[in-house]
């Protein structure tokens, strides 16, 4: 088992996005490029007893969650402060993002990728505690996001870096280090989170191209178990 044969085994069930009462096309636009890389399907429709502009997520016929249009759009637009917040609880993800699961995508960038990452450390940050296993192909990335992760490892989390060695992070407490320098870890980028209550996620992806990823993020306990077992198994 890989993180590549995990992505490739993946086949996640379609789930249907309805733009209710849209009127205003550029998000409609916005929203349908978004999810044009995943196995989301977008439609419109109307409802007349329905307030203006909402979206609502479908699996299988079965509802999942429901969003402000306009607030679907900044978040996948990279309009809201998703990025940039100094604490998560002041800026978290539409509804129907947090409940987009076992999707795959097939070009992501890495401003896409990071959103995406986002979702997951948020949870891990209101969870406090469990473990987060994040790969960031190089460690010097790790440099890059050390002070988010130090505060998600402040509220009870213990995290685990993966890397090639091309930076020597310091080693608190809170963080595990495992730079080897595979070509898997090269061309991945993960999230995964083992949650204390059972609400495990992942988000796993390879780089195809230069800044273009292909993968999947899912909130399914099994397909993160082998996940992590893979990570557990093949970097000790």
């Amino acid at each position: 088992m890989t993180l590549s044969s995990i992505i490739a085994d993946l086949r996640g069930s379609e789930q249907t996005l309805t733009l209710y009462n849209a009127g205003d096309d550029a998000a409609v636009r916005a929203v349908r490029d978004h999810f044009a890389v995943q196995n989301v399907a977008v439609r419109e429709a109307d409802a007349p007893a329905g307030p203006d502009g909402f979206a609502v997520l479908h699996d299988g016929g079965e509802f999942v969650a429901a969003s402000d249009l306009d607030e679907l759009r900044r978040s996948v637009s990279f309009e809201a402060d998703l990025l940039d917040a100094p604490d998560f609880a002041e800026a978290s993800p539409p509804d129907v993002l947090k409940h987009v699961s076992n999707t795959t995508f097939s070009t992501y960038d890495r401003r896409r990728m990071i959103l995406a990452s986002r979702e997951i450390e948020e949870r891990a940050w209101r969870t406090a505690g469990g473990e987060l296993h994040a790969g960031f192909q190089a460690l010097s990335r790790f440099r890059e996001q050390w002070e988010l992760y130090a505060r998600i490892a402040h509220r009870g989390v213990d995290v685990h870096a993966y890397g090639v060695p091309d930076w020597r992070p310091p080693e608190p407490d809170w963080l595990t280090v495992r730079a080897e320098d595979t070509p898997e870890l090269r061309e991945s980028w993960f999230v995964v989170f083992d949650a204390p209550d059972g609400e495990d996620c992942a988000l796993v992806a390879e780089e195809r191209g230069p800044g273009e990823f292909a993968g999947f993020w899912t909130y399914d306990d099994e397909i993160v178990g082998d996940a992590l077992a893979h990570l557990r198994s093949t970097y000790p």
